[in-house]
């Protein structure tokens, strides 16, 4: 039963409104360790998400297949259904269309990963290469009852570098990764050679002495601490007042330094998505404006909770795609001269089960990266905790980086340097 027929025979059991959005995904991916295939996997996966109206009532559910047994099943849930729950549906036809996906294409990069292997030769201490090169090419199509047949599409391209060095009895891992919407813009070469460059300075580690130290942040690690921050101006936790920024909104959350855009149109970015999980249209716009937070973020369920409209978030209940920290003006490197000591801090994991607790605006964490001495990178320092809040941490910007880096489809963020931030070592 193709969408079409299903729509059509919903209505045959008096559903008023029905909407399918259906997910089609391509994806190959193929990793080395040294010379040594270990993986080469390709998949195509096909889904459905359906919600449907009857008698003021909503009902959604996910689903592999359509056919006449699954409309059934939606009768008799919607019968069991407590609430009253209204949706909404897209009735604006006029931007119907119908995108195409690229085939995934990662063949002209092979070569270079099945190389990647020789820069053992140059590099002695090398214990072993792993590299993953992964493609995605996802189309999602959303079609209802009100004649709205409309597609939203992006291609993706993940590669990861992992380098494992020895050097006497000391042994090291380094990791490296990019995320593209175009092979072409991924250079191996240089990954690989980053990766084994910070890997042989991490060997040499230096014990911390607990104090407040000047710090930069990686684009990956500001990128995933911005993220976990965002989430508190999800409207499901505003409303179960869970988050610090409960009634915050047109107040200052951040120094004038920062600005958060979400872009999901933007096709230079990996988080693609045209309208959300709820079929609402996204939308450009200012999360955080010069330190102002301006606006919440709701799914339709929380916008009508809060009686307002949707702002075109609903991914994985409510979430982001594309939303990053505008760029500045100085590179990674400048950012060191302009710091002169400090921390470079390039991966975290959580500390004592605290992390990045949106309820409490309080960042614990383990932290991993390089000592900073005269501007440049010196050696790698032994784990240790970083503990701060949302409110020291997005004040304390001095200088944001200029590179514009997603390690994700839903955040992103250039290199920060900040000031001042505590930090637990021997």
């Amino acid at each position: 039963m193709n969408i079409q027929e299903f729509i059509s025979y919903a209505k045959e059991q008096e559903f008023t409104n029905i909407q399918i959005i259906e997910e089609t995904s391509n994806e190959i991916e193929v990793s080395y360790i040294d010379d040594k295939l270990e993986n080469n996997n390709s998949s195509y996966n096909n889904s459905y998400s359906i919600k449907a109206e009857k008698n003021n009532k909503t009902v959604k559910m996910n689903t592999d297949y359509l056919d006449k047994n699954i409309v059934d099943y939606l009768l008799l849930k919607i019968d069991n259904e407590d609430s009253n729950y209204e949706d909404e549906y897209l009735t604006d036809s006029t931007n119907n269309n119908n995108l195409s996906v690229n085939k995934v294409e990662i063949e002209s990069h092979l070569d270079m990963l099945k190389d990647v292997y020789k820069y053992k030769e140059k590099y002695t201490n090398i214990k072993s290469i792993q590299t993953d090169l992964y493609g995605s090419a996802d189309k999602k199509r959303i079609v209802n009852s009100n004649s709205v047949d409309m597609s939203t599409a992006n291609e993706s391209y993940n590669f990861y570098c992992e380098v494992l060095v020895e050097e006497g009895d000391k042994l090291v891992s380094h990791s490296n990764s990019s995320l593209k919407t175009k092979i072409k813009d991924i250079d191996i070469k240089k990954i690989v050679e980053q990766t084994i460059e910070e890997a042989e300075l991490m060997i040499n580690k230096k014990e911390l002495k607990t104090g407040k130290y000047n710090i930069v942040l990686s684009s990956s690690v500001a990128g995933s601490i911005l993220s976990k921050i965002m989430s508190g101006i999800h409207a499901n936790a505003i409303r179960e007042k869970t988050s610090i920024y409960v009634d915050k909104k047109d107040k200052n959350i951040a120094n004038d330094k920062i600005t958060i855009i979400e872009d999901p149109r933007n096709d230079k970015y990996p988080g693609v998505e045209l309208f959300d999980n709820d079929g609402i249209q996204t939308t450009k716009k200012n999360i955080v404006e010069k330190g102002i937070l301006k606006t919440y973020l709701y799914n339709i369920k929380e916008a009508k909770l809060a009686n307002t409209t949707s702002t075109g978030n609903a991914f994985d209940g409510i979430g982001t795609r594309n939303m990053y920290i505008t760029p500045g003006d100085k590179s990674k490197e400048e950012l060191f001269k302009t710091m002169k000591d400090g921390l470079y801090i390039t991966d975290y994991m959580g500390s004592s089960g605290t992390s990045v607790n949106v309820s409490t605006g309080s960042i614990s964490l383990q932290i991993f990266g390089f000592v900073i001495e005269d501007g440049k990178m010196k050696c790698g320092f032994e784990p240790c905790v970083m503990t701060t809040t949302f409110n020291e941490l997005l004040h304390s910007v001095e200088e944001v980086g200029e590179d514009l880096e997603f390690y994700n489809f839903s955040s992103a963020s250039p290199e920060l340097y900040i000031k001042n931030i505590s930090v637990a070592g021997k």
